[in-house]
Order: C-alpha cells, then sequence, then structure tokens
C-alpha cells in the first residue's frame, strides 16, 4: 500500500463520530479557500505574473504545541486521541523536527513517540541515528540506545552507548567518540566517559576525555568544553610553544592562555609563559566595551633570570564619550628596559617597534569643526648604542582645530590652526649630524592654514584654482651657545590644477583579449607658486622630506610637515592611459609618466639651502591586472642630469586559484650626488601545493649592500581532511648586530584544538595572500539538513 497522509483504509477506531466531524470541517475548510481569495485575485483579463525571489525564504518557527504534526507510513493503525501505530517507513514531522523509524507508536495524549528498528532523530541541523528510541516531540525529551550523531554547525560526528534529550536542547551521552573526520576515515577522535551538548549556551562539556590520533591514546584531560557555536566561554585557549632564540638566549617558549568571559562586555585572556633559561612569566589583557567608552588593558611581567632584572611591559588604549561630538582618550604604552622588545617581544613581520606612543587628549567634531587636544610623549628604545635612535620632539601640549566645507556656493574651503609647545629630551651634539635639526630644547609654534578653491568639473575636463595662506610663529629656547629665535613666517601659495579625459573603444585589442576594451588618454598639468623666504635657521619640530613619487609630484609642498614652506615657481606634465574592460569597469592596465619643470629654482631646504635644478626626475609606473590573477606593479625614476635610474621596484604577483601564491618584488635606489646605492633588496613570498596534501611556504628577503638575509620564513602545511600540521621556521635581523630565530610547530585537530606554536598570523604577515589549508567553511543553511 503507498504512502499516504491518512490510509485509505480506516481503522473501526477511526471512524469515531468526532473523528468524522473534524474530517469533514477540514474538507469544507478546504474547499472554501478558493472561494475567499477569488475576492482578491485579479481579473480574468489581466495576465497572471509568476514573483521571483533570489532565495529561499525562512518563515518564523511556529512554537512546537502549536505546530501541526504530520505523519507518513504504508500502514495506520490506532485510535484517535489516544494511540497511533505508524509501520513501514514510519515519519512524524512537527516543526524542524523529523522523527523516522521501522515503526513508530504514538500517543496523542503525552506526544511520546516509541521508535523501533532504524530510529533517527532530526533536529535542525543535528541528526541522530540507533536501534530504537523514545521522544516526547513537544518537550524534545527522551533517549535513543547506541547512537550515531551528527552535528554539522560544528562539523562534527561520533557515536554513544546512549544519548538522553533533555529540556532546552540539551544532549546527555554515555560513552560517546567525537570526531571531525568523515566516517570513512576517522584518523582521530575524542573518547569520553560522559559528553553533554548544551545548545542554548553553545558548548559541549565533557570527562574523561582521551584523544586517539590514528588509535593511539595521545592525550588525556579529566575535564573538557568544546564550543558549538559562536558564544563565547571562559577556558583554556589552545597552548603555544616552540624553540627560539631571542638577545642571544635560546631555548623553549611554552604560553598556555586562559580566556575568562567576565561579561557580554567584558573580557579578559591570562597568558602564563615559561621561558627556558629566562623563567616564568605573566601577562594579560583586559578589554572592555560600555555604552560610553571601551577600551583595551595589557600587561606583563617577568623575573629574568638571563638579563638579572625584574622586566615588564604596559599598554592602554581607552576611548570616552564625554557628550556628543566629544571624545576624550588614552593611548599609552611603555616597558622597562631597551632590550625587551628584542628578548622578549614577538614580531609578526620581522620589524621591532622601536617607540612607543603615551598620549592622553580629546577630540570635538562639530558642524564641519574638528578641535584635536592632546598631550604626546614617547619612549624611544635605543638597543644598539652604535646605532641610536634620532627622538622626537614631544607636545606639551598641542590644540588644533580644523574646518571644511565643500560646495559652498562652489568653492571649497578648509582651515587649519595650531599651537604646540615642543621640548627634547635627548643631547645636542653639533658635530654629529644624527642631531640635526635638535638645536632647540623646546619652544612654541602657531601656525594657520586657510584656503579656497573653486573646482571646475565636466565629463571631459577639470579645473580648479586654489589660493592658501599659511602663517607660522615660533618662540623657541635654544641649548646653551645657540641664539634664541623668535619669527613669523606668512606665504601664500597659488596653485592650479587642470586635465583632459580622452576615452575611446579599443578596438585593435578586442581580438586580443575577447572581450570589449576602452582606451583612455589623461593628460595633466599642475602650476604651484609660492614666495620665497628663508627658513633654515627655523626648528624642524614635525618635518620631514615629503619623499619623491606621484602623489607628491603634483603636491604644494615638497616638505611633510608645518615647519618648512617650498618656495615654489614650478608646473607638473602628467600623463596617464588606462585599459577598462568595457562591461564591468575594471581597469587591466595603467601606465603614467610625470615630470616637474622648476621655472624659478628652489632654495629651501630641511637644515640648508639648496640648489634645485630646472627639471626634475622623470616618474614612470605601470601597473597590470591582467587575467584577474596576475599584477604586476612597477616604478622608476630616472635623473636626467646623472642618466641614471636613482629608483626602480617591481611588484608581481601569480595567484592563479585559492592557496597557489607567488609574489615578487625588487626595489634599488641609488644617491644622485655620490652614486652610491642606498638601497638594493628583492624579496619572494609564496604559497604553493609540493604534493598530495601538501603545502610549501616561503619568504626570501635579501639585501645585496650588506649580504644579509634580512628576513627568512619557510615552512611546510600538511592538510589531512581533519587535521593539519604545521611546521615553520623565521629567522629576522633585529638590528644591525641582533637576529631572532624561531621555530613553529603547530597540529590542529579541526574543530576540536590544536598544539603548538600557531603559526598563521605570522604567515599572513609575511606572506600577502596567503589563505590556510584549514580556513573556516561556509555557514550552514537552514535548508541543508533538510529531510
Amino acid at each position: 500500500m503507498p504512502k499516504t497522509f491518512i490510509a485509505k483504509r480506516l481503522s473501526p477506531g477511526l471512524k469515531h463520530p468526532k473523528f468524522k466531524k473534524l474530517f469533514l470541517g477540514i474538507l469544507a475548510y478546504g474547499f472554501a479557500l478558493p472561494a475567499l481569495h477569488a475576492q482578491e485575485s485579479p481579473k480574468l483579463d489581466e495576465p497572471l505574473n509568476l514573483k521571483l525571489e533570489d532565495q529561499l525564504l525562512v518563515r518564523p518557527v511556529v512554537p512546537d504545541d502549536l505546530a501541526p504534526t504530520f505523519t507518513s507510513s504504508k500502514k495506520l493503525d490506532g485510535v484517535v486521541d489516544r494511540q497511533m501505530r505508524l509501520e513501514g517507513d514510519a515519519v512524524i514531522r512537527r516543526n524542524r523536527t523529523v522523527v523516522k523509524g521501522d515503526l513508530i507508536t504514538y500517543d496523542p495524549d503525552t506526544d511520546i513517540a516509541d521508535v523501533e528498528g532504524n530510529a533517527s532523530l532530526i533536529k535542525d541541523a543535528t541528526s541522530f541515528k540507533g536501534p530504537k528510541a523514545k521522544i516526547r516531540l513537544d518537550a524534545q525529551e527522551g533517549w535513543m540506545d547506541e547512537p550515531t550523531y551528527e552535528l554539522k554547525e560544528v562539523g562534527a560526528s561520533g557515536k554513544a552507548s546512549r544519548v538522553d534529550f533533555k529540556e532546552n536542547n540539551e544532549f546527555e551521552f554515555e560513552k560517546p567518540t567525537f570526531t571531525t573526520c568523515r566516517p570513512d576515515n576517522v584518523d582521530w577522535y575524542l573518547s569520553a566517559s560522559k559528553m553533554d551538548v548544551e545548545r542554548d549556551v553553545d558548548v559541549i562539556i565533557g570527562t574523561n576525555g582521551v584523544l586517539h590520533f590514528f588509535d593511539i591514546p595521545v592525550f588525556y584531560t579529566p575535564v573538557f568544553a568544546l564550543p558549538s557555536g559562536s558564544s563565547r566561554r571562559s577556558g583554556f585557549l589552545s597552548a603555544t610553544y616552540g624553540r627560539v632564540k631571542r638577545g642571544g638566549v635560546s631555548g623553549w617558549d611554552i604560553t598556555v592562555p586562559y580566556y575568562v568571559n567576565l561579561a557580554p562586555n567584558r573580557d579578559m585572556t591570562l597568558f602564563p609563559r615559561y621561558i627556558q633559561n629566562r623563567g616564568e612569566q605573566l601577562g594579560g589583557e583586559f578589554r572592555y566595551l560600555e555604552k560610553n567608552y571601551q577600551g583595551i588593558l595589557t600587561a606583563e611581567a617577568i623575573s629574568d633570570a638571563a638579563y638579572g632584572k625584574d622586566r615588564w611591559a604596559f599598554g592602554l588604549k581607552h576611548a570616552q564619550t564625554v557628550r556628543p561630538g566629544l571624545v576624550a582618550y588614552t593611548d599609552y604604552s611603555r616597558v622597562s628596559d631597551d632590550r625587551y622588545v628584542d628578548d622578549l617581544g614577538k614580531s609578526l613581520n620581522g620589524v621591532v617597534n622601536r617607540q612607543y606612543n603615551q598620549e592622553v587628549g580629546a577630540r570635538y567634531a562639530i558642524n564641519g569643526w574638528s578641535v584635536l587636544t592632546r598631550v604626546q610623549k614617547f619612549q624611544t628604545l635605543q638597543p644598539d648604542p652604535t646605532n641610536p635612535i634620532l627622538l622626537p620632539y614631544e607636545r606639551e601640549p598641542q590644540v588644533n582645530a580644523k574646518f571644511i566645507k565643500n560646495n559652498w556656493n562652489g568653492l571649497n574651503f578648509s582651515f587649519e590652526s595650531d599651537i604646540t609647545r615642543f621640548t627634547y629630551k635627548g643631547l645636542f651634539d653639533p658635530a654629529n649630524s644624527l642631531y640635526s635639526g635638535r638645536t632647540f630644547k623646546e619652544g612654541n609654534r602657531a601656525y594657520m592654514v586657510s584656503s579656497v578653491a573653486k573646482p571646475f568639473m565636466t565629463p571631459g575636463y577639470y579645473l580648479t584654482p586654489k589660493v592658501t595662506l599659511r602663517s607660522t610663529q615660533y618662540s623657541v629656547d635654544p641649548f646653551p651657545g645657540q641664539a634664541d629665535i623668535s619669527r613669523n613666517v606668512t606665504l601664500p601659495t597659488f596653485s592650479l590644477d587642470s586635465g583632459v579625459i580622452l576615452e575611446r573603444d579599443a578596438l585593435e585589442l578586442n581580438g586580443i583579449v575577447g572581450k570589449n576594451m576602452l582606451m583612455t588618454l589623461e593628460p595633466r598639468a599642475f602650476y604651484v607658486y609660492t614666495p620665497y623666504t628663508y627658513q633654515n635657521n627655523l626648528p624642524l619640530f614635525d618635518t620631514a622630506d615629503a619623499g619623491f613619487g606621484i602623489s607628491q609630484i603634483f603636491s604644494e609642498n615638497s616638505f611633510a610637515g608645518n615647519d618648512r614652506i617650498a618656495d615654489n615657481n614650478k608646473v607638473t606634465f602628467g600623463i596617464t592611459s588606462r585599459i577598462l574592460d568595457a562591461d564591468t569597469g575594471v581597469e587591466r592596465l595603467r601606465g603614467v609618466v610625470a615630470q616637474r619643470i622648476d621655472i624659478s629654482g628652489q632654495k629651501v631646504g630641511l637644515t640648508a639651502e639648496q640648489n634645485s635644478t630646472k627639471r626634475s626626475d622623470i616618474l614612470a609606473g605601470l601597473s597590470t591586472r591582467l587575467m584577474g590573477n596576475f599584477n604586476v606593479d612597477g616604478l622608476v625614476q630616472y635623473n636626467e642630469q646623472i642618466s641614471k635610474l636613482v629608483q626602480q621596484s617591481v611588484t608581481a604577483s601569480y595567484r592563479p586559484e585559492v592557496r597557489k601564491l607567488l609574489n615578487v618584488s625588487y626595489k634599488k635606489t641609488i644617491n644622485p650626488s655620490d652614486l652610491a646605492t642606498t638601497t638594493n633588496q628583492y624579496e619572494v613570498s609564496g604559497q604553493w601545493p609540493i604534493a598530495r596534501q601538501w603545502y610549501g611556504i616561503a619568504r626570501y628577503n635579501y639585501d645585496f649592500i650588506s649580504n644579509e638575509v634580512l628576513n627568512r620564513v619557510t615552512g611546510v602545511e600538511y592538510d589531512a581532511d581533519c587535521w593539519v600540521v604545521r611546521v615553520v621556521q623565521r629567522r629576522f635581523k633585529n638590528t644591525s648586530t641582533l637576529a631572532t630565530s624561531e621555530i613553529y610547530m603547530q597540529l590542529d585537530f579541526k574543530g576540536f584544538s590544536s598544539f603548538g606554536s600557531n603559526p598563521i598570523n605570522l604567515i599572513r604577515f609575511n606572506i600577502p595572500g596567503y589563505e590556510p589549508v584549514n580556513s573556516n567553511p561556509a555557514p550552514i543553511s537552514p535548508f541543508e539538513s533538510y529531510e
């Protein structure tokens, strides 16, 4: 007999008068629906259109006690409202709960279903299968013998001797196993005496857990807790360990973090750490988030046996909204000594922080105005006495105000005012060029910059004249033996930026690339004029050379900062050409050439007047994005006076597919005055499959001047479906005399835990585009587990 919602033959008990009335009522209601709906239907002569949706709709779930119950079976017997017997491919459905079996005896009064033979329970993304079960549908209570289970939300499965279904979506297993491996290839599994899955709080808790790897017990824990969702819970995080060499001291470095979930908006992580030959270190991070304030507090300390002293590090970042638009903040960090980060710190990209910011201030924004008030100091580390680092001026205090108003009657306005007291904690040594510009111990500087511009914009061209007025006032106290300075500098600047944009169909490229392409030609001219005034005796509080590149060559000032205003009578000519995909607008190729003509010759320099050439170096750049997986960016700087390339850099990347990438870069610069090479380095990095399930990762950064490897990362990853092993070795130069070597080894059991030092962040910093072999899968769809 085929499956039916109501068996063709009803038992005598189902011919009860109550059942007949209910059945006739349902039929009457069903026939009435079309008539009721017809009152709202369109006219017969109007066409019917199908409404399309771009995705399946998720309807609100009806509470179980109000949801209808559906049954299906090959044979149906029983008494209405008392007991029903479904036999042969029996199924009971309610909401997202499905019960299956060879034979189901269901009592509507108690809502209990006894399942015998091939029992199955599916609830959302969780399923259980066993020989028999007893389930109360409305409360999701009951039990199942010898179940196999699947938790699709965490990608886990296993088996047990028994599972008890409790209220609040809780499952209690006896003698279970847990794994994220495929059932046909279980390389590892966790066995336990008991395991509770608490779905409402997204946690799995078990006792007497034993980790088996290739059926060999390798780890025991009396209690374990695993996440079954995205909720946070207190507990141990994966331990990290590895053998390192820092500051000339070698040994094992082991950290066992512990996470404390204090509240939904507060948490803390403790970092107990053991460093061989140095001792025990305790560190911690406290995070908090409130309605009007938030921040992060970090601290760590160690009694260093190798160093012979107590050492520590401290950091605080705090921001507090005092009122709408007004935010007070603190950004403070400090370490105990100059060698702390070399001996105890961890750098991901091989760059060690030598300067620690210590800043307290407030920001206020309203109606186009932004105001900053702050006190800013620095701790500058000096680990190498033979190569001292220049100390910056500190701001004690600074008050800065800015105003921007664009498109006011077609005009763009900007205004900035700043008053700062600078102090210098370093020494003055006029014989050492390192301290050039540090001839003032402290001083006051006030400046104002205001500008107005009138843009003229059309699809084919643009023209933007702009007038700027800069005024700077100094009152400084020099070192002993130096002259006092009190001076005001006021200079106007006029600039005119213009360009034309021409575009055509690149028909000659259509046959080559197989797509419709566009080509543009965009000439640009930029003129700037600023009169000359002598500035060599002024301080250098926060100013440096802005460098020379495409963005700088089209700027009004060749200095970054507010202590120097370049005298300008210059015009810059440039031309850009692009090749675009006509259908998508994606830029496939861009080339640019630019040169600046100095009509009068710039005199103002950082520390002395200069004799500039009439024509600047020629800049040429090329950028390609071919076929979506091969990119090249290059820049050259050609000096006409010496007929040489004084700067050349190229970066290329090839990424045919995920976890296949190769990056190559090269950079070389020379000093035009003495033709000495100042930079000559190349770098290669990548990730590539080297065998079945094996991936190689590497970065190699070599300096030709010192003939040294500045940064080297090599490693392999093995992806075995449900576990991953990584081995990574790194060595980088801290200073000219110090180097750090590290070895990372990690065994990651997907969905359970990992052992060893996690090198993923290190690899991401060093290899652009790197993708871990165990990236998180896409979230489970509610339709994926439909039965």
